[in-house]
């Protein structure tokens, strides 16, 4: 009986040694978190030029470059909109790629808010 139980054992261990282990799964990356998208109102200056920004807000207020980017600003209102621009590439044109807005005294305002009551002050043509 011990003979025969340390036969079994002999054959168990040889035949663990003599498999292959199957492969590890192929190690895949996470896909991407997905981008949030503009809040309603804002998808009218993201990615825009600052000529398609001018032409729908009118003239801003402060037009300030500083290296590659660009801000524009509008506070006609009881806000304050910055909308900054970056080439999405060396040599690009700038596009809108941030924007900011708050009250006249500094509080926090949802810039789409912000960026409507510029629209509707936008001085006539």
């Amino acid at each position: 009986m011990r003979t025969k139980a340390l036969a079994l054992i002999v054959v168990l261990l040889a035949a663990a040694c003599a498999t292959t282990p199957p492969p590890a799964p192929p190690i895949v990356a996470p896909p991407p978190p997905p981008v949030a998208p503009a809040p309603i109102g804002l998808t009218r200056v993201l990615g825009r030029t600052a000529d398609n920004v001018l032409a729908l807000l009118g003239p801003a207020t402060l037009d300030r470059v500083e290296g590659h980017g660009r801000q524009l600003q509008w506070s006609r209102t009881t806000c304050v909109l910055d909308l900054f621009l970056y080439p999405p590439t060396p040599g690009a044109e700038p596009l809108v790629k941030y924007t900011a807005a708050r009250r006249r005294d500094g509080g926090p305002l949802d810039p789409a808010s912000c960026l409507q009551s510029q629209l509707i002050a936008r001085p006539a043509r």
